[in-house]
C-alpha cells in the first residue's frame, strides 16, 4: 500500500513538471512571437518615416536666396566691372568646390571693393564643372538665371547653399526653389532647366576650360594668363592681379 502511494505521488511529481514545462515552453513561444510582433512594427514604422522624409534632395527648408549684386556695379551676364577696365580676371569654378565656395564668401567681395568697384578689372565667372551631375546640373541652371538677367544673384545663392559633394543638393527640386527665391520667372526657368537648353554650353566651357590648363577650381587667368601656384590666399590674388595692372 505504501509502495503503490509512493509511484502514484511519483506521477503525479512528474505529471506536474511535466505541465510547468510544457506551460513554460507555451509562454517561451508567446513570447517569441510577440517580439517578433514587435519587430516588425518597428521596422515598419522606420520604413515608413524613411519613405515619408525627405530626401537629401527634396528638402528645400534650409534654402536661401543670396542678396542682389550691387547696383552700382555695371554687369553684362556673367561679366561684372567697367568696360574697358584694364586687366581681365576670370574664374573657373564648379558650384560643389569647397574652395570655390569659399572664395565665393570670404574673398570675392573685397576683389569687387578693391578693383571691380574703382574700375581697374573686370570679372568673369565660367564653369568648370568636373565633380559630377550635381556640378553640371548647377551649371545650367546659372545659365538658365543669366537668361533671365540674374546670374550673379543666382550664382551666388548656389554657393550659399554648397553643402556636401554629389548628395543631391543641387537637385532639380533646390534649384527651382532657389530660383523662386531668386525670382526668376519660374514658368521661363523650368522649361529652360528641364530641356537642359544650356547643355553644350555647360560641355564646351569644361573642354575650354580643359585646353587652358586646368586642373582643379577654382583657377583663375588674369589677362588670358593662368596664374599658377595660386594658394587660396587673397594675398597672392591681389599681387598677381596687382602686377598686370602695373604692367
Amino acid at each position: 500500500m505504501s509502495s503503490q502511494s509512493g509511484r502514484e505521488a511519483r506521477r503525479s511529481r512528474r505529471a506536474e513538471r511535466r505541465l510547468a514545462a510544457e506551460r513554460a515552453a507555451r509562454r517561451r513561444r508567446q513570447m517569441s512571437i510577440f517580439g517578433g510582433l514587435v519587430a516588425v512594427a518597428l521596422i515598419a514604422a522606420v520604413v515608413l518615416i524613411l519613405i515619408n522624409r525627405p530626401g537629401a534632395g527634396e528638402d528645400i527648408s534650409d534654402i536661401a536666396a543670396a542678396a542682389p549684386l550691387d547696383a552700382g556695379i555695371p554687369t553684362n551676364g556673367r561679366v561684372m566691372g567697367q568696360e574697358g577696365a584694364p586687366v581681365h580676371v576670370v574664374e573657373w569654378g564648379d558650384y560643389q568646390c569647397p574652395g570655390c565656395g569659399y572664395f565665393n564668401r570670404n574673398m570675392k567681395s573685397q576683389l569687387i571693393a578693391d578693383y571691380v568697384a574703382t574700375g581697374k578689372i573686370t570679372f568673369e565667372y565660367r564653369d568648370w564643372a568636373f565633380l559630377g551631375p550635381d556640378s553640371i546640373r548647377a551649371a545650367q541652371a546659372a545659365f538658365c538665371a543669366e537668361d533671365q538677367g540674374k546670374f550673379w544673384q543666382y550664382h551666388d545663392t548656389l554657393f550659399m547653399n554648397q553643402r556636401a559633394e554629389n548628395q543631391g543638393d543641387f537637385s532639380a527640386t533646390r534649384l527651382k526653389e532657389m530660383a523662386r527665391q531668386v525670382g526668376l520667372d519660374m514658368e521661363a526657368f523650368n522649361q529652360c532647366y528641364d530641356n537642359e537648353t544650356f547643355k553644350d554650353e555647360v560641355e564646351a566651357s569644361y573642354n575650354e576650360g580643359k585646353q587652358a590648363g586646368l586642373t582643379g577650381t577654382p583657377s583663375f587667368m588674369i589677362n588670358g594668363q593662368l596664374l599658377q601656384g595660386w594658394n587660396g590666399r587673397y594675398e597672392t590674388l591681389k599681387a598677381a592681379i596687382d602686377q598686370a595692372l602695373a604692367q
